[in-house]
């Protein structure tokens, strides 16, 4: 049973790399921000999608990190396109009223090209380069905790990107 676990490391691509893939943020001059609906659960506490949009893009431009409406993102980076890409996923609990269970993604999606494709077959797709995520669950008296879980994922990629792009 053991050496069933194994195989597939044995089989990775050699070229892969982790979805918190800091060096595939480099050389990026900013980000679209887009935030997926949250459900009326979430909206019914006080927190909704363009809330959480306003506050991710206060939290990048405190950061010195530049964010881009898509007609800008389209112009200034028209081969990678990055947005970071926020989703809130919540459920009520059905044994108790009161309790949320959430999880909360966080991940730079741009435009990426497979290099094992023929030339002219080469066609770029989005996909995520840099991911996190957590999950937990509230109540009426602690749904900050989700507000900073959005807090908490923004800065870490926020460390990575400016990890990546070191002010001069």
């Amino acid at each position: 049973m053991g050496v069933a676990f194994l195989i597939p490391s044995f089989t990775l691509p050699t070229n892969s790399f982790p979805l918190s893939c800091t060096e595939c943020l480099k050389g990026l001059e900013g980000v679209e921000v887009l935030v997926e609906e949250v459900k009326a659960e979430l909206e019914n506490y006080n927190l909704t999608a363009i809330q959480v949009q306003t506050n991710v893009e206060a939290q990048l431009r405190e950061a010195e990190i530049k964010v881009l409406t898509k007609e800008e993102n389209e112009k200034v980076q028209p081969l990678r396109k990055p947005y970071l890409y926020v989703k809130i996923n919540s459920r009520k609990l059905p044994w108790t009223r009161e309790v949320i269970a959430y999880s909360i993604e966080i991940s730079l999606k741009q435009l990426v090209t497979l290099p094992a494709e023929p030339k002219s077959d080469k066609k770029p797709f989005y996909a995520p380069t840099w991911y996190k995520n957590i999950i937990g669950a509230a109540t009426p008296k602690n749904f900050a905790e989700i507000r900073d879980g959005v807090y908490q994922l923004t800065d870490k990629f926020i460390k990575a990107y400016l990890t990546a792009n070191p002010k001069p």
